[in-house]
């Protein structure tokens, strides 16, 4: 697994302990063991149900080699690994593709927010998405070539939509940053079809953008509390740390429940079953993860997922 915060499993937070920097996720803010959530992200919602654990961090020994703040593209200075530097990450690990394994990849919404405070810091300044494509491009290409031949790209939410832009209560901010997520995601699906077209592999996308404006226009038919607060972020708040009713956590980041619901959208698009329906945060949190999951692929129907 590639990605950034909407993924990650503690790769952010052990990197900082480490480098003696401040903790990303503290618990005592209500952060869940690491997650940038309230609980598990949709990746961990997805190898929760089929396996019953949710992902490991590479850092601990897992599959999971998501890191909070990650772009796409590489840049320089930067402390959170690019896709490529997570493959080379990857690599370095010794852990090997096999023909069943599922790769999920997450990751864009870090590209759009920099160019966003391009364009707040410069209104005439022109975004530039080339090179997050070319990564995601080069990335693709890289995992391919180690073998991988299932892979799931989940596209990226309007980050036009998030608190940390919503505050500034900028209509141009926000449509620019909603303009740039859907050229991004759509992009990086053109991508997704064209590699399964010219390899035959299983690539697939999944369209976050458009499941978030889905998840808006219906909420109880995603499992979600009606009405559904989409600007205000939970931590802080006397709904923390359940957060029903919420659907960002922080300022950037979606509650477990929402992550709950497209954890269920990826696996029904991947026809897997069993991912649970949204629990009490005291049971929740009494879950102990310590595996990554694996993909045996019957014909139409997916009975186990591991992601690598």
């Amino acid at each position: 697994m590639f990605g950034d915060s909407l993924v990650d499993a503690r790769n952010a937070q052990a990197g900082r302990a480490l480098s003696g920097g401040p903790d990303p996720a503290p618990d005592a803010l209500g952060y869940y063991n690491g997650r940038f959530s309230n609980g598990y992200n949709f990746a961990d919602w997805l190898s929760r149900g089929v396996e019953g654990a949710p992902t490991t961090a590479s850092a601990d020994g897992g599959h999971n080699f998501s890191v909070g703040g990650a772009q796409a593209q590489e840049v320089a200075g930067d402390a959170s690994p690019s896709f490529g530097e997570q493959i080379d990450m990857f690599k370095a690990s010794g852990q090997q593709f096999t023909a069943d394994s599922l790769v999920l990849v997450t990751l864009g919404g870090n590209d759009i927010r920099s160019e966003l405070a391009k364009l707040g810091a410069n209104p005439r300044y022109m975004p530039d998405l080339a090179p997050a494509i070319t990564a995601m491009n080069a990335g693709l290409q890289s995992l391919y070539g180690l073998g991988a031949r299932n892979i799931i790209v989940t596209g990226l939410p309007d980050v036009g939509q998030i608190p940390v832009v919503t505050q500034f209560n900028s209509t141009a901010l926000s449509g620019a940053g909603r303009v740039l997520s859907f050229g991004l995601n759509t992009a990086f699906g053109q991508l997704v079809g064209g590699f399964a077209l010219r390899t035959g592999a299983n690539f697939q996308f999944f369209d976050l953008f458009a499941y978030q404006q889905q998840i808006y226009a219906n909420p109880a038919g995603y499992g979600q509390a009606t009405p559904l607060n989409t600007r205000t972020p939970c931590i802080g708040t006397v709904a923390s740390p359940r957060c029903t009713g919420f659907v960002y956590f922080d300022g950037v980041h979606p509650t477990t429940r929402i992550h709950q619901a497209i954890g269920t959208g990826i696996a029904a698009q991947l026809r897997v079953t069993g991912v649970p329906e949204p629990m009490s945060w005291a049971l929740m949190v009494a879950g102990i993860g310590v595996t990554g999951v694996a993909l045996r692929r019957r014909r139409v129907v997916t009975a186990r997922v591991r992601f690598a």
